[in-house]
């Protein structure tokens, strides 16, 4: 029985070496139906409340909020594509100051240890930075591409969404067909209210990110706000990127100016602090139970089969697979490492009461 197990749970880590091997390779249809699913868990309550409430005929609903939600983020891709045409328009002129600090920076070295080495001169800015940019770039253009295909996945999800409940009932026994869509429910409920706060926080970030660097003068401040909203949906390792690039920014724009300089580095410290320390932990605590580690190699995983739109997914995708295994007798034990342990902690307490007990 022992050995039967251990056989069992190799071969599922081999299916699921396979599954993203598989996953990855089919990226170019796999993800835009990824995307639609996740959208369509996202966006059915705000339809039904169009339907329900509204009284608007359910079709109708469903292109209301497709039409926006697209909208939206064409603009959100052409604003981000301008902001890089315009940024490398001005890039001779901060390579210029960059090339002014880093000398100051060897001097410094020098005058201080006696060693000169000249590290970031070893490396060609110019042509790493421009093409990591047009890469950037080309990306957001392939992504709405894709647009379409994901529009029309999530049409039909949205349409059939009605009837699932009824057809999962009627396609298995009545028990556990409503095991299933009580399953969804959950994946549901608990994406939902993760991707509903998340984007609040974010437009917060992005909000005090725009409006603080602005009094500062920092250039290009509402590109860093609308990467602040972005980045945020990439937990830790996102709000990082934007901290360390706005501030070598600030140094390149404001060096010789400490004051500037420093109100930078306060502003962006501070807020990534207060939001990614606090706030956000304490708005999540009771809506998200995943460790952290767990999603730190989740972005890892699903950035390498999807590269940045795969840790944008991440976090979604963990909280599914965790609400699949707590339901799932066999699987249980997953679902339990996933977790923070914070909903363990009364079990612990539970147990040490009953051993003194005994």
């Amino acid at each position: 029985m022992k050995e039967n197990r251990i056989e069992t749970i190799l071969l599922g880590i081999i299916a699921l070496i396979l599954l993203g091997a598989v996953m990855k390779l089919a990226s170019s249809v796999m993800l835009p139906l990824v995307i639609a699913g996740i959208l369509a868990v996202t966006l059915s309550p705000l339809i039904n409340i169009f339907h329900t409430k509204l009284h608007i005929p359910r079709n109708l609903a469903v292109v209301i909020v497709i039409g926006v939600v697209f909208l939206v983020v064409f603009l959100i891709i052409l604003f981000i594509q301008s902001s890089i045409g315009a940024f490398i328009d001005e890039y001779p002129k901060y390579y210029s100051r960059f090339s002014v600090l880093n000398s100051t920076l060897v001097k410094f070295i020098e005058e201080k240890s006696g060693v000169s080495y000249d590290f970031f001169g070893q490396i060609e800015w110019s042509g790493t930075l421009l093409r990591y940019l047009g890469s950037f770039s080309s990306s957001l253009v392939s992504f709405a591409s894709s647009g379409l295909v994901i529009m029309i996945f999530l049409i039909f999800m949205l349409l059939e969404n009605p009837f699932a409940p009824k057809k999962l009932i009627l396609a298995f026994k009545a028990d556990n067909g409503a095991r299933i869509s009580k399953i969804l429910n959950r994946i549901t409920s608990q994406v939902v209210k993760y991707l509903n706060l998340k984007f609040f926080i974010s437009i917060g970030t992005g909000i005090l990110v725009w409006f603080s660097l602005f009094i500062i003068g920092l250039d290009f401040a509402p590109m860093w706000g609308v990467f602040a909203f972005l980045l945020n949906f990439i937990p830790s390792v996102g709000s990082m990127i934007l901290m360390v690039i706005t501030i070598l920014m600030g140094f390149i724009q404001f060096y010789p100016e400490p004051g500037r300089i420093i109100a930078v580095i306060i502003t962006m410290v501070g807020i990534q602090t207060i939001i990614g320390n606090f706030i956000d932990p304490r708005l999540q605590a009771s809506r998200l139970d995943i460790s952290p580690i767990v999603i730190l190699f989740s972005l890892v995983f699903w950035g390498w089969i999807w590269g940045i739109v795969g840790m944008f997914l991440a976090v979604p995708l963990t909280v599914i697979v965790q609400i699949v295994c707590q339901n799932i007798p066999f699987l249980y034990p997953v679902s339990i490492l996933i977790g923070s342990g914070r909903k363990l902690e009364h079990i612990e307490d539970e147990i040490i009461l009953e051993t003194k007990e005994n």
